[in-house]
């Protein structure tokens, strides 16, 4: 009988030993398997955070600017990352409604207009600072002015209202339209006009004339949001500028 249990002993010994060996690699497994699931999680979280980085610094706004911040506290300070993740989600949510509202010109120049040329021809003077010779100046030019080739018929460039025709020292004779949603274009130095005040017209619709193409030119201005805007950003005279 002593026999037996001094065997059984040793059984139950080596039992144990096996037992806790086994034991402690499971866990050994267990402790690589959730450092390798931190691991990767940070680096995910990483990746998110350096695209964010890279988005804000494309954009400068208040709110940006506010976000950049808090992403710089929280790589720099110890925490709960993915409650950081989460603020910094929350402040990004917010930059594209913030876009939205302050830049609109870039939405509506890729998608929206669909213009025509207000005259078949090229474009003598740009939009921005031009030098002028006979003033040895630099001037802000708020339009363009387009020389008419095998035509002087001015059109209208989208569809709208006569809101205005006049005459001025600078612009000469001209026609204000009004497209709607803050769109207006101006077609000045005619020598003669179509249209009447408070007609409705169409594209392409004609609005009068510049005279001699060889003597006379259009200038021609784009009014978005009260503020000039470059012609050239919405209507295609790439085939004809010189």
């Amino acid at each position: 009988m002593d026999r037996y249990y001094k065997k059984k002993y040793k059984s139950s010994v080596v039992n144990y030993k096996n037992y806790r060996k086994y034991y402690s690699g499971t866990r050994k497994m267990g402790k690589t398997k959730n450092f390798l699931k931190r691991l990767l999680g940070q680096i995910l979280i990483c990746i998110v955070i350096v695209s964010t980085i890279i988005i804000l610094k494309s954009i400068d706004s208040p709110i940006t600017k506010e976000t950049s911040s808090l992403i710089k506290k929280v790589l720099y300070t110890q925490y709960d990352y993915k409650n950081g993740v989460d603020k910094v989600l929350k402040y990004t949510s917010k930059i594209k409604d913030f876009t939205i509202k302050n830049i609109p010109v870039f939405e509506e120049n890729s998608s929206s207009f669909e213009f025509v040329k207000p005259l078949d021809g090229v474009i003598i003077s740009s939009y921005g600072e031009n030098y002028d010779l006979l003033t040895d100046r630099i001037h802000f030019q708020r339009g363009i002015d387009i020389q008419g080739i095998n035509t002087n018929i001015v059109k209208s460039i989208d569809d709208g209202i006569v809101e205005l025709i006049g005459e001025s020292e600078s612009l000469g004779k001209f026609i204000k339209i009004n497209h709607g949603e803050n769109i207006f274009s101006i077609y000045s130095n005619l020598k003669d006009i179509f249209v009447k005040e408070k007609q409705k017209v169409l594209k392409g619709e004609r609005l009068g004339n510049i005279g001699n193409i060889n003597s006379s030119f259009l200038h021609f201005e784009l009014w978005i949001n009260d503020e000039t805007v470059d012609p050239q950003d919405y209507i295609d005279y790439s085939d004809m500028s010189i």
